[in-house]
């Protein structure tokens, strides 16, 4: 499903209306009645319905709603909180019609009026203050508006938006509606489909309200949903009757250095379960002698000790060997020594000349990632996957930890354009981004929040990018398959707590969910 921002949906309503001809007031009537259907459907019993409204197109939405609900036998009254004067013309004709057909119309203009006691006697509140345009700080009538439903104590739906919430990704200036469900209308925002802004939606719905197909699909809305309905269409196909194990790929992994070997063995286990065909990996000569074996079907090489030159060398003459790699990951338990600068140096400098199309940084190498572009550009003719937390895409940006959590959209969007790389940055609602398009991933837990998880993601996209996936779908469909992994693992438990490890015992079901 594609998802848009606050722009985004206001060039599909214009097309609608100026290119489809669908009148104003039809589009608002079709918004309403979604909304109505739905508290008429699941909410009749909560007695009293009051409508908060603004004086813009939010507000006669929740006109079009107060008017339904009454025509169907619901108690619904209207607090009008603004000034009927400053109405949009689209929303005086359903507030006529509401006066006309007997809706009580409180109109509130005094801000120190709008207190709880205004709901006291509601079941439900419906919030049509602000919408999908809302920037900054609420003020004023609005502010005191949200403040009391804030308070108010009975159950909140809110109409497109949580009144408060801008709709881009960035998180409330404010205070902003809680609210127990949000219904939004034609398409998702996305603020509502990741953090910060998921938490003020409550349970989301999405209201089809008729928009043309061509205007609510089309190809210049540039983010999309990693669900599941996404997740199967970009899964790689069956292999045929005449498979092996070369023309599953062969994928090279750089990692587990010294005392943090179960880094990249986490890494490796994950890749084989995602369906690699071969896995070579380069680390120091003392963590060979831990890794060898722990992954039976790993290829474990040793890199080269002495000095840099020596260091360098060795890499650029295991490069320039005949056997070819699909795909590196580097950085999993990498380190940030400089012997560990210097392997980094040189397999990026030097993947393009060994033919490596993808290289996925994570961990480690994300440290030195933000050291090598201090002075250096990432080279060209590589398609590169980053996989930051906020702590690494902070030091990759410049930015503080609070700036990047605060809209992560924007911090996805950024690190590719800092990067030139399609960046995924971890958490819940991950956002995956190349600079030009997006997707936000559906799945995952709190469980995942555990050592060793990022590892597991780097080595189920490791092997998606052996499968010829453009980077952007690699890294969505892997964030997607270890989120599903873990909604799998914690199911079968009843425990949103688990280990890196379990997670990729549930990679293959996951996939198999998916493959139907």
């Amino acid at each position: 499903m594609k998802v848009v921002t606050a722009d985004e949906m206001r060039r599909i309503d214009r097309a609608a209306i100026d290119g489809a001809g669908i009148p104003s007031e039809v589009l608002m009537g079709f918004a309403g009645k979604a909304v109505a259907d739905i508290i008429f459907e699941e909410m009749r019993d909560a007695g009293q319905v009051v409508v908060c409204s603004g004086t813009g197109n939010n507000g006669g939405d929740g006109f079009v709603i107060a008017y339904l609900l009454a025509n169907r036998g619901m108690r619904a009254r209207v607090i009008l909180a603004g000034s009927r004067s400053k109405m949009t013309p689209t929303a005086a004709v359903f507030l006529n019609i509401c006066e006309r057909s007997g809706v009580t119309v409180e109109e509130v203009r005094d801000e120190n009026e709008l207190r709880p006691a205004l709901f006291a006697d509601a079941g439900l509140v419906v919030d049509a203050l602000a919408g999908t345009g809302f920037t900054g700080a609420p003020r004023g009538l609005l502010a005191a508006a949200i403040a009391a439903i804030n308070a108010c104590g009975a159950r909140v739906l809110s109409v497109d938006m949580p009144s408060g919430l801008p709709s881009d990704g960035e998180g409330p200036a404010g205070e902003a509606v809680r609210a127990d469900m949000t219904v939004t209308i034609g398409l998702p925002k996305v603020s509502l489909v990741t953090w910060p802004g998921r938490p003020f939606a409550g349970e989301l719905r999405i209201a089809d309200i008729g928009f043309p197909a061509a205007l609510a699909e089309g190809g210049d809305i540039r983010t999309e949903l990693a669900d599941t309905r996404y997740a199967r269409r970009i899964f790689p196909p069956p292999p045929g009757a005449d498979f092996h194990k070369g023309a599953a790929g062969h994928l090279l992994l750089a990692g587990g250095f010294d005392t943090m070997e179960g880094a990249i063995i986490m890494t490796a286990e994950a890749a084989f379960q995602t369906g690699v065909g071969l896995a070579t990996l380069i680390t120091t000569p003392g963590a060979r002698v831990a890794i060898a074996g722990a992954v039976p079907e790993l290829i474990t090489r040793s890199l080269e000790g002495g000095e840099g030159t020596a260091i360098a060398q060795g890499l650029e003459r295991l490069m320039g060997e005949d056997r070819r790699y699909g795909a590196l990951v580097i950085g999993p338990g990498m380190g940030r020594g400089a012997y560990s600068r210097i392997v980094f140096d040189t397999l990026i400098g030097t993947c393009a000349a060994g033919g490596i199309p993808s290289v996925l940084i994570d961990g480690d190498g994300l440290y030195h990632l933000a050291e090598y572009l201090k002075e250096n550009r990432l080279p060209g003719g590589v398609r590169f996957i980053i996989t930051p937390h906020f702590l690494e895409a902070s030091r990759i940006l410049g930015m503080s930890v609070e700036e990047i959590k605060n809209n992560r959209f924007g911090a996805a969007g950024a690190l590719a354009e800092r990067t030139g790389c399609t960046a995924l940055l971890k958490g819940p609602g991950t956002v995956i981004h190349d600079g030009a398009d997006a997707r936000i991933n559906t799945t995952g837990n709190p469980a995942l929040a555990t050592a060793g998880s990022g590892d597991v993601l780097s080595g189920i996209i490791g092997a998606l990018l052996l499968r010829d996936m453009p980077p952007l779908d690699a890294a969505a469909l892997g964030a997607h398959i270890h989120g599903l992994a873990a909604d799998l693992c914690s199911a079968e438990q009843g425990l949103e707590v688990m280990k890196a490890t379990d997670g990729v015992r549930f990679i293959r079901m996951a996939m198999a969910s998916l493959a139907r």
